[in-house]
């Protein structure tokens, strides 16, 4: 059918796209981890967040900011914190 090479072209960018997401995920987790002794959850989350904002590109940070909230997609509770204080950060940049 006509149709079949472009389904298993988006299939494959929707795989591609998981895959990233999967990195990203394990990214924010890890420098969470890594800044975890600088103080209280919230610092850090606040901590990674800024991280993420000044060294991540556009489309990193547009990727794990566009999951809808309360979806478990493998963040810790820091990593979760990071990514909600990390899109306050872009939205009040709009501003």
């Amino acid at each position: 059918m006509w149709f079949t090479p472009m389904a298993k072209e988006l299939t494959k960018r929707i795989m591609m796209s998981e895959s990233k997401l999967q990195r990203l995920v394990s990214q924010v987790n890890q420098i969470a981890l890594n800044m975890s002794a600088n103080g209280s959850e919230e610092m850090v989350a606040d901590q990674v967040a800024q991280h993420l904002e000044k060294f991540w590109a556009p489309p990193m940070k547009a990727l794990i900011t566009e999951q809808p909230v309360g979806v478990d997609i493998g963040l810790t509770a820091i990593g979760q914190m990071a990514v909600g204080s990390l899109l306050k950060i872009l939205k009040a940049k709009q501003s």
